[in-house]
């Protein structure tokens, strides 16, 4: 449940979004490789499966690992693995918006696209994080500094 329930409902909005979207704008395949977002959802439009594999692989070789590892054994590690992850996809999405970019629309064009790129990929681990937290039903759990003595009873 840890490795398909996360992936198949952050997919499941973000597909809603992109069908949603092709109401507005049909997306066709040459759209692909356009330099905008409007691309990029055209490319999840038609290439979903491959995104959905990679998906539940990284969910099953990384993230389910250092979930149990990190995030359920103290706070400090839930915060450390949040903040590594969105150091991660601030690095991913600045490629990918680098990579999709026309130079003639300008920087802003590429800061725009950074930005969107970003809050997808927030957006995804977000929800994936949420249903981990529901799947998993554990909280995590601050470790105190002090310990406990023992009480013993006297007679």
């Amino acid at each position: 449940m840890k490795t398909f329930l996360p992936v198949i409902i952050a997919f499941m909005g973000f597909a809603l979004f992109v069908i949603v979207s092709d109401f507005t704008r049909a997306m066709q395949i040459g759209d692909m490789g356009e330099g905008n977002v409007h691309a990029f959802m055209a490319c999840f439009y038609y290439c979903w499966p491959l995104y959905f594999v990679v998906a539940v692989l990284t969910q099953w070789v990384i993230i389910k690992p250092v979930w149990n590892a990190f995030v359920l054994h103290s706070a400090l590690g839930a915060l450390t693995t949040f903040i590594i992850v969105a150091v991660v996809c601030a690095l991913a999405a600045g490629g990918v918006a680098y990579f999709i970019w026309d130079e003639n629309a300008g920087y802003d064009n590429l800061i725009w696209l950074a930005t969107i790129m970003l809050f997808i990929q927030l957006a995804y681990w977000g929800v994936n994080f949420f249903i981990m937290f529901l799947v998993t039903g554990k909280t995590v759990t601050l470790k105190h500094a002090m310990k406990k003595k023992m009480v013993v009873a006297e007679e």
